[in-house]
């Protein structure tokens, strides 16, 4: 007759921990896909918004720009995306710049990143994360001289409106009229982050973070992950 088990061997018991350990790994992994969502999907449109600007650029055979609204309105700062391109009249003669699209805003708590000397304006940082945690965007224009801030007067219109470099509301990432990337090599980042009393980005997680490169034929590569940005920017 067997004698009766007493109780689970101590390997039994490290086996069933391994498991709860993993479980619960995937789980965390699961909820943090699921609310980080919202960011995935702002990165995938605005990688279709670059898309759109550099088609454009081609078959108009005229200047595109990206840009993203940087203004007063807390309803749209930082969230809002728009293309406009160059256009022309007659004889190739400049009438202002229109409208591709409507644009759109990104999901709520989802923004871009602002550069570095304005990222204090617009963003503040959750309880023990470092600004060095933050991925922050580039506009690489050095040798080109594209200008990151511009102002329209309108957007969006379908009529062509007036713009000015080097001051105003908007950022904005510029394509040539063949296509190529005024801006190649820039990183352009998005995050998730809540908005305080004082209309300022809280960023509590800086692992909800997602971003793209763009290259200088005009296409965009994006980041899979946290790891990979890490490694790159880094």
């Amino acid at each position: 007759m067997r004698p009766k088990r007493k109780g689970f061997t101590l390997i039994e018991m490290l086996v069933v921990i391994a498991i709860i350990s993993v479980l619960s790994m995937g789980i965390s992994m699961l909820n943090m896909k699921d609310t980080s969502q919202p960011v995935y999907s702002a990165q995938q449109s605005l990688i279709t918004a670059f898309y759109e600007a550099r088609v454009a650029a081609m078959q108009k055979q005229s200047d595109v720009r990206v840009l993203i609204y940087k203004g007063p309105d807390l309803t749209r700062r930082l969230r809002q995306v728009g293309v406009i391109y160059r256009s022309k009249g007659r004889d190739d003669m400049e009438l202002g710049w229109v409208a591709l699209n409507d644009g759109f805003i990104m999901p709520q708590n989802v923004f871009f990143v602002p550069p570095e000397g304005d990222f204090e304006k617009f963003v503040k940082l959750g309880k023990d994360i470092e600004s060095s945690e933050i991925f922050k965007s580039t506009f690489n224009n050095g040798y080109t001289g594209a200008y990151e801030i511009v102002n329209i007067t309108q957007f969006p219109s379908r009529q062509p409106e007036a713009l000015t470099e080097g001051s105003g509301d908007w950022y904005s990432y510029k394509y040539s009229s063949d296509g190529l990337s005024l801006n190649p090599g820039a990183y352009v980042m998005l995050a998730m982050g809540r908005m305080d009393a004082n209309g300022m980005y809280v960023i509590d997680n800086p692992y909800a973070q997602v971003g793209f490169v763009i290259r200088l034929l005009g296409h965009t590569v994006p980041f899979t992950g946290y790891d990979e940005m890490e490694e790159t920017i880094k």
